[in-house]
């Protein structure tokens, strides 16, 4: 039975929610931790379902994970079990799959990663084929170019590797995080257009950060080096910042969301000056980011959203209350998501009463003045996908009759966040009438 929440339209927004920790900032700390020498405190981390499948393998991998009171404590080192095929259930998460799949292949030991239907028909392919150049034994056990993957580890050679990451930054993100555990560390190019390139300029950070050795360019070379730090604090996540920056420009007052670094290389930060052009008023400081809605109607906008995907379902929801037409070009990648973002996109903004166009590549939104819907009961399909999740809540804020459906998927990057959006939302007293 398919679970429904109910979100009234509001008067208004109003209040600080606290961003929570970044999911991409986590998963490159917990892998980089259980590669290093020595125990690392991760401060602040994200408990969500993509976390915590990445934790369970690399606890499977020989990692120690411990809860502390600021966060957790990693240390490795990750091995196999001699010949005993040790399995890697990744659940729903794309970005342990495809980080998992280029450490395994540089650690000792034999491993079969899955993971759930949807994320067994998500591309590998490009991966592993550059593993496979570079001496890797990795088998596709059903679909080729997909999970479930058998991967001998301890076979992956150091040396100059090519990989094609237009359909995903994390193939080369991957890579580049498994050059620590290979001797001699790895050179990568990549080949044709990165998609989301700044995640690739995240995990270099992290790299960094963790005190091995960068050189970037278009080939980049990455060798393991001695880790010059004990904690890491994870910073706070734009990509679920945004849905409540929008928020206040869908039903109108202030949002403060505090836990976000400013300046930030985070790739959802570049939304932030998309929202400004749709006529929201953005402020940033070190440490919160504050947006408020238009002196008048919002603004439609034509954007290259290549960089930031996750962001646009969010603004896709603003823009259906944006007179005119809202162009979401380049992220034709959305279509290998949790779900075929495109497609769930056109489905549940046109549910909600607003007219929604998908092409191969892109989204066309046509907003309306006083925005979709009337008061019928509406039934905001999801897919199961947290970010539209977050944009059916977002529309649910100014469309009457709405019910969102499975709105608990949010739980993939984001738990609170229907708790947290009702609590800023003002409410318009619902009149009982009394029962005679």
């Amino acid at each position: 039975m398919t679970d429904f929440l109910a979100i009234h339209p509001a008067r208004g927004v109003r209040g600080t929610v606290r961003a929570p920790s970044s999911k991409s900032a986590t998963n490159r700390a917990l892998l980089l931790a259980a590669l290093s020498a020595a125990p690392i405190e991760i401060v602040r981390p994200l408990d969500s379902e993509d976390t915590r499948a990445l934790s369970l393998c690399l606890a499977a991998m020989g990692a120690s994970i411990e809860r502390t009171e600021a966060g957790l404590l990693v240390s490795g080192p990750l091995s196999g079990r001699g010949e005993e095929e040790i399995l890697l259930d990744t659940g729903d998460s794309g970005t342990a799959a495809r980080f998992l799949t280029a450490v395994a292949a540089a650690t000792p030991g034999r491993f079969l990663l899955t993971g759930s239907e949807r994320l067994r028909e998500r591309p590998v392919g490009e991966l592993v084929e550059a593993l496979r150049a570079a001496g890797a034994e990795i088998l596709f056990r059903g679909r080729e170019g997909c999970l479930p993957l058998a991967i001998r580890g301890g076979t992956l050679r150091s040396g100059s590797l090519t990989v094609d990451a237009s359909r995903s930054s994390q193939f080369l993100s991957a890579l580049l995080l498994a050059a620590v555990a290979v001797p001699g560390g790895l050179e990568v190019v990549s080949k044709g257009r990165v998609v989301s390139a700044p995640y690739v300029g995240q995990t270099l950070e992290a790299l960094e950060a963790f005190g091995h050795d960068v050189t970037r360019g278009d080939r980049i070379r990455v060798a393991r080096g001695k880790t010059a730090r004990s904690r890491f604090e994870v910073p706070g996540d734009y990509s679920s910042a945004v849905p409540l920056l929008a928020a206040a420009g869908i039903a109108g007052g202030e949002v403060r969301v505090a836990g976000v670094s400013w300046p930030s290389s985070d790739a959802d930060a570049g939304a932030l000056p998309v929202l400004e052009r749709m006529g929201l008023e953005i402020e940033c400081v070190p440490g919160a980011v504050t947006a408020r809605s238009p002196a008048r109607a919002l603004a439609p906008v034509e954007v290259a959203a290549t960089d930031f995907p996750d962001s646009v379902p969010a603004l896709a929801a603003l823009a259906a209350f944006a007179p005119g037409q809202s162009r979401f070009l380049g992220v034709g990648h959305l279509r290998l998501k949790e779900s075929d973002r495109i497609a769930a996109l056109e489905m549940l903004l046109s549910a909600a009463g607003a007219v929604c166009l998908a092409s191969e590549s892109g989204l066309l939104v046509e907003g309306a003045a006083r925005g979709p819907g009337v008061s019928t009961v509406k039934r905001l399909p999801t897919l199961g996908d947290h970010r539209v999740a977050m944009a059916a809540g977002l529309l649910s804020l100014r469309v009457p009759g709405c019910l969102v459906e499975n709105p608990g998927c949010v739980a993939k990057s984001y738990p609170a966040f229907f708790s947290d959006l009702t609590n800023l939302a003002l409410f318009e007293p619902i009149y009982d009438p009394p029962h005679p």
